[in-house]
């Protein structure tokens, strides 16, 4: 992950936070949890706007549904989860070859796996 962009000590402090809210649970969590945000936020500024946050997917969502890509409605959660199981189908070949990856690795495709099942339930929400 690229740190340049962000201001470590506020990710810091987001992590102790993140440890003092919730006690029992394993400290790596907290700070992926915290690199997940800066992911999600770095990679969003790329396709959304802030009207308009997860619309890559809304947009995307409704090309497939009129193509016929896929059946019609959570066209948007749809798509996310097709992303997540790009992201899954790529590590589960890397890990079963035991490579590294040319571009992105293992951990990359987690990451995105992540990313992509929290935007999925965000939308699914948002369509009940």
């Amino acid at each position: 992950m690229n740190y340049d962009i962000i201001d470590l000590e506020k990710k810091k402090e987001l992590i102790k936070k993140l440890k003092e809210f919730c006690p029992n649970g394993d400290p790596r969590f907290y700070e992926i949890i915290a690199d997940l945000g800066i992911l999600h936020s770095a990679k969003n500024s790329d396709y959304a706007s802030k009207e308009e946050p997860l619309r890559n997917f809304t947009t995307v969502g409704k090309a497939m549904e009129e193509y016929g890509i896929i059946t019609p409605g959570n066209s948007a959660t749809k798509t996310a989860l097709m992303y997540a199981y790009k992201q899954w189908d790529a590590a589960l070949k890397l890990l079963g070859r035991n490579e590294k990856g040319n571009i992105e690795g293992i951990t990359d495709r987690l990451n995105d796996i992540a990313v992509y099942a929290i935007i999925a339930r965000i939308l699914y929400e948002r369509c009940q």
